[in-house]
């Protein structure tokens, strides 16, 4: 029987399965495999990981989610998973709520002229964390029953310039100039601590998150 801990650390880990299945799918799309096919390998990849109930190996990848996820998927792919695809259709239970018309639908937005799967793959990563952590930010604004305002704000949430003057998000917001720059401060810098702790669940040790961050930075300006 699983102990308190064990049922939390697999609950866990399926959270973390359901988030981040999206860049395994499309590395998989991209290195020339069919919707229906991405989408069984993307099962089965999970299924092995959430049934070994623990992420112990990620430290053999030096501690980073996406590096042995996609160390896995690639022995999955290698062998076709032929004889896991047919058990799994024949009985298994399917890890992910994995809608296939959603998941190409989101694949055919994909930039062409990322050829390199590995490439499309840390791409689709960087921008899934970045997702998740906007999606918290804006459901804090629902529940403060603010979110016209995270609409507003929401583009000054990247790391480049401002979008807009502050003088116009001020106007637009109702407000002035100087207390928009320090509302998109807070916002900020509320932003980077969401990302720092979304980061934190993807990797084993904690000096390992401000490398995380300078690797999305890099890889979402190339």
């Amino acid at each position: 029987m699983k102990s308190d801990d064990q049922r939390e650390a697999a609950a866990a880990l399926e959270d973390l399965c359901e988030r981040y299945w999206y860049p395994v799918y499309a590395y998989l799309r991209r290195s020339g495999y069919s919707s229906e096919d991405a989408e069984d390998l993307t099962q089965i990849t999970f299924q092995r990981i959430v049934e070994d109930e623990s992420l112990k190996q990620v430290r053999q990848e030096r501690g980073r989610l996406r590096n042995f996820l996609i160390g896995i998927v690639a022995r999955v792919a290698s062998k076709q998973a032929r004889h896991d695809r047919a058990q799994r259709r024949g009985g298994g239970e399917a890890i992910l709520s994995l809608d296939e018309t959603a998941a190409d639908g989101r694949y055919s937005h994909e930039p062409a002229d990322v050829v390199d799967p590995r490439h499309l793959y840390d791409r689709a990563w960087a921008m899934q964390l970045l997702e998740s952590v906007r999606e918290k930010l804006r459901a804090s604004f629902i529940n403060n029953g603010r979110l016209a305002d995270y609409e507003v704000l929401e583009p000054y949430l990247g790391w480049d310039d401002a979008p807009a003057p502050y003088a116009e998000l001020g106007a637009r917001l109702g407000s002035n100039e100087g207390a928009a720059r320090v509302l998109v401060h807070r916002l900020r810098k509320k932003f980077r601590e969401l990302l720092e702790s979304e980061i934190s669940r993807t990797v084993v040790n904690e000096e390992d998150i401000a490398a995380e961050l300078d690797w999305m930075r890099e890889v979402l300006r190339r």
